[in-house]
């Protein structure tokens, strides 16, 4: 008996170690699998159309056209392998969530390459049989938006049906009963991983199957399955890893293929400094999903202990996407001390097509206990809300002439505009625009936008402008779009 435990728990340890290997070698590898035609998170259907449409081509790869969306897009299915374990990945049914989309794109690409991985790929083609129905709301997808285009939240379909996208989901569940199933999104960039400073990049969820979260052996696979895959993932995002809210949504597909027999884990790609556009968080998804056909083949997973699902740490929302700490701030003839949390909310503008950034205020005082993607000290400065330039201009073309950053060094956030006939709501100059008649005022209060200068004696130090700063002295930061009013 004490040999049998012995060689059990040598084994794991080398399956472990094995998994590792094989993330690490993924990872410094991974370049030569990235899909080139896919760079920026808002792709479109007709993006990913010719590279589905190239993989006919690929005798690997089974694609069946499988229906439509509410517009007439195609919606594919992906088949690999001929094992008999069958795992059924589903990406994008909110249009706005694409990190995975990329991630299956280069997972396609890891399939058709021959190298150093061929016995992994030959291990996981005859055991496993793995589905991809990637890009399940093409709709949203086109104009970035989270729902599809009758407005209705695919993932609150799985039992009424009303949706194309979502009967079709429903019907590639009930065709194919697969044993694992890996329900892809993308989740706010300013969550953390418990009341940490770092961000939730990934998280995870074995989602519930009733109110009471009870745990049953379809589930258990798939807590045991994100264990391990935490472990193997800490060695590259080390404290940025964590859990999805585990309440029951009835009218979830996630929760429900659950409750229908297939071990389903929830993925859903969060923030990371300085990955706007996702790219390294796409590589991260293309390593989990890898480590995690290879776990299933194995079946190496098993052997993990359920307690390592449960100490993972709950999202949380400790993170604004700029912190300014430390700030004097004086009003009705007092001082007083403050740190200002600002985001930068992306708002949709030509139907999807393009995005701006629109700032906003979201607290005042105290923000010891949070973290900001962009973080400053600014010890010994004052805050002061920013001026408006006098003069009012009359054409646009008039602001283009203009020497901006002098305006800057004077605490000029603003300028006005008589009667301009400007169609969007942005500017790519770094300074706001303001038409006349509109009230002028940059008040700083909670809810309005990030416009102020910041002092150091009698010098401007720093200009904000809609949320992002520029350090006045040594002419370091970048003005992502002003906004017209």
């Amino acid at each position: 008996m004490v040999k049998l435990l012995f060689f059990l728990i040598i084994s794991n340890q080398l399956l472990m170690a094995q998994d590792f290997d094989f993330a690490n070698r993924l990872y410094y590898d991974y370049e030569q699998y990235c899909e080139s035609a896919l760079t920026h998170r808002r792709f479109k259907h007709s993006d990913i159309k010719p590279l589905i449409e190239r993989l006919k081509n690929n005798n690997k790869f089974r694609v069946e056209e499988i229906g439509k969306s509410a517009e007439g897009k195609e919606i594919y299915l992906l088949t690999l392998g001929t094992g008999k374990t069958k795992v059924f990945l589903w990406s994008q049914m909110h249009g706005d969530e694409p990190t995975a989309t990329m991630a299956l794109f280069d997972i396609f690409n890891f399939f058709s390459i021959s190298d150093s991985f061929d016995p992994v790929r030959k291990e996981l083609l005859n055991k496993l049989t793995i589905y991809f129905m990637p890009m399940v709301n093409p709709d949203g997808a086109e104009i970035y938006q989270r729902r599809n285009i009758y407005e209705i939240d695919i993932n609150r379909d799985a039992v009424r049906q009303q949706t194309p996208e979502g009967i079709l989901l429903r019907q590639t569940f009930d065709r194919l009963r697969a044993h694992y199933g890996f329900n892809l999104h993308d989740q706010s960039t300013r969550y953390s991983v418990g009341n940490s400073f770092k961000s939730a990049a990934l998280s995870f969820l074995a989602p519930a199957t009733d109110y009471g979260k009870s745990i049953d052996s379809v589930r258990t696979n798939a807590i045991q399955l994100i264990g391990e895959l935490y472990k193997t993932l800490s060695q590259f995002i080390p404290g940025h890893i964590a859990k999805y809210a585990d309440d029951f949504e009835p009218r979830a597909f996630g929760d429900n293929f659950q409750k229908w027999g297939t071990s389903t884990i929830l993925l859903e790609s969060g923030g990371w400094k300085d990955d706007p556009e996702k790219q390294f968080l796409r590589k991260m998804n293309f390593i989990t999903l890898l480590s995690a056909f290879r776990s299933i083949a194995s079946n190496s997973f098993k052997n993990e202990s359920l307690e390592v699902y449960d100490q993972i740490l709950f999202n949380d929302k400790f993170i604004f996407d700029v912190v300014l700490r430390n700030l004097k701030y004086s009003r009705d003839g007092k001082s007083y001390l403050i740190d200002v949390g600002i985001n930068l909310n992306e708002i949709n503008f030509n139907n999807g097509s393009a995005f701006y950034y629109k700032s906003s205020i979201e607290d005042i005082g105290d923000l010891s206990v949070y973290f900001g993607y962009k973080d400053y000290d600014f010890t010994g400065m004052e805050i002061i809300p920013g001026k408006v330039f006098e003069k009012v201009f009359s054409s646009y073309d008039e602001l283009l002439s203009l020497d901006i950053k002098e305006l800057h060094k004077n605490g000029y956030t603003s300028v006005v505009l008589q009667g301009g006939n400007l169609e969007a709501p942005f500017t790519e100059l770094p300074i706001n625009i303001l038409i006349s008649g509109i009230d002028n005022s940059n008040e700083f209060m909670l809810g309005k936008r990030a416009d102020f200068t910041i002092t150091q004696g009698d010098e401007i130090r720093y200009v904000i402008i809609n949320g992002f700063p520029i350090d006045i002295k040594n002419s370091i930061g970048e003005i992502k779009n002003g906004l017209i009013y």
